[in-house]
């Protein structure tokens, strides 16, 4: 059994602050930048800040630092390069390809169709029929599908007595209440002294 497993709200709280941090890096980078890198930059930053910077600070980020949360490996151990992909890149493949696969289906059913309209956009003839209106319900059918399993994570952190999401169970990890120096595990070891 996991010690102080951190709940949703908390780390829901905690991202909102790294979301602050990173909109404001992202304003100030499209004022020096302009839009186009200074939105590519911040992207980038953003990915290896989350991937990179829980490795080298005992499972923080700043947001979950301020929040006194932090993320370890089930074992109790910190987390290491292989892990953080598992849980941001694996995950975020896994929480996006719904979307993804419903995107690629939509163009192969409605490709014809809007070749033909951006080949000629003034065209009255060229009118939305069946087929586009397909490929547009897969498409959202793909969003959906994404949208729940972000739900069911959400849910996962909420319900589950170790709080432990999609992301913490491909990854092997979890998100402790516990500082660096606390024990990260309850075990049946512990002997009490009489």
């Amino acid at each position: 059994m996991h010690k102080n497993p951190a709940g949703f709200w908390i780390r829901l709280g905690a991202n909102l602050i790294d979301g602050i941090i990173f909109a404001v890096i992202g304003y100030f980078l499209v004022l020096i930048m302009g839009e186009g890198i200074g939105n590519s930059a911040t992207s980038g930053i953003q990915f290896f800040y989350g991937l990179l910077l829980p490795i080298f600070w005992y499972g923080y980020t700043v947001g979950k630092r301020a929040v006194s949360i932090r993320i370890l490996r089930v074992n109790g151990t910190n987390v290491t390069f292989w892990t953080m992909i598992k849980r941001s890149v694996v995950s975020g493949i896994l929480y996006s390809a719904p979307i993804g696969i419903g995107a690629i289906i939509a163009l192969t059913m409605a490709w014809t169709e809007i070749a033909q309209v951006l080949a000629n956009p003034t065209d009255p003839s060229l009118a939305i029929n069946n087929s586009m209106m397909s490929a547009f319900a897969v498409f959202i059918g793909g969003m959906l599908l994404s949208s729940i399993m972000l739900l069911a994570s959400a849910i996962m952190v909420g319900v589950r007595e170790d709080k432990r999401s999609l992301h913490d169970l491909i990854a092997g990890t979890y998100v402790t209440r516990n500082s660096p120096g606390e024990p990260a595990v309850t075990g049946i070891n512990e002997v009490k002294e009489a």
